[in-house]
């Protein structure tokens, strides 16, 4: 079995453009909204793939340190990072042990990477390095959507066998922290997810329709954001 240090060391030395990074556009926008003011705040990005998030919360004034247990993941943060003229620092870490002093950072941020480690330890481990007062933003993909289980089945990623987000995964995390919140993405507009094999705009528009009727429709009945592909989540201390 791949492990998921040489499975990231192949994608990132060799692949272009996260289709997932197009796919979670909104999720994303989110995610960023919640952390709120970036400019001269210590964040820390937990797996930080290509460095797509590192490099904006950078050039929003953020001090940036990634962690990744990926080499291959760094090295193209940092490459990417100096095309974009823009500093972080890139640290390969295991983020179930945190090898940094208590209360270290304003922010944390966590995109789909909890599904590879165990999520209660690298929530504990990030209570204890955020300040009082801070927040920890997590986007994942939840383990009960039901249009993307086939695309699980076929896809790459089942090699690792990820134990994907649950909600309970996420209110368990809620012990160590003060505060939560959360919000979910993308019903119908997963069945789409395979137009992001092709660069066409207009197929990429029509997903981004149907997420905007998703997240109407989510407001009219709750209840459907159990059958949602995506979860964003913050945390405050």
């Amino acid at each position: 079995m791949t492990s998921v240090q040489e499975y990231y060391n192949q994608q990132w030395s060799s692949s272009g453009q996260d289709m997932f990074a197009l796919a979670f556009k909104e999720a994303i926008a989110h995610s960023y909204f919640l952390l709120d003011e970036l400019k001269d705040r210590k964040l820390l990005e937990i797996g930080c793939g290509s460095g797509e998030q590192a490099i904006y919360f950078s050039s929003q004034g953020a001090e940036v340190t990634v962690i990744d247990i990926s080499v291959g993941s760094l090295k193209a943060a940092q490459q990417s990072a100096e095309k974009k003229g823009v500093t972080l620092t890139a640290m390969q870490m295991d983020a179930q042990q945190l090898q940094f002093p208590d209360e270290s950072f304003d922010l944390i941020y966590i995109n789909s990477t909890l599904m590879h480690v165990d999520q209660q330890k690298v929530l504990q481990e990030c209570s204890k390095v955020l300040k009082k007062g801070g927040k920890l933003v997590i986007v994942e993909p939840l383990q009960y959507a039901p249009f993307v289980q086939l695309y699980r089945l076929c896809g790459s990623y089942r090699k690792m066998k990820p134990r994907y987000a649950t909600f309970k995964m996420f209110t368990e995390g809620k012990k160590y922290f003060t505060s939560f919140e959360h919000k979910e993405f993308y019903l119908f507009s997963s069945l789409l997810l395979p137009v992001f094999y092709f660069r066409n705009y207009f197929l990429h528009g029509i997903y981004r329709g149907v997420a905007k009727f998703d997240a109407a429709l989510i407001k009219v009945f709750p209840f459907l954001r159990y059958g949602c592909w995506v979860g964003v989540g913050r945390y405050g201390k």
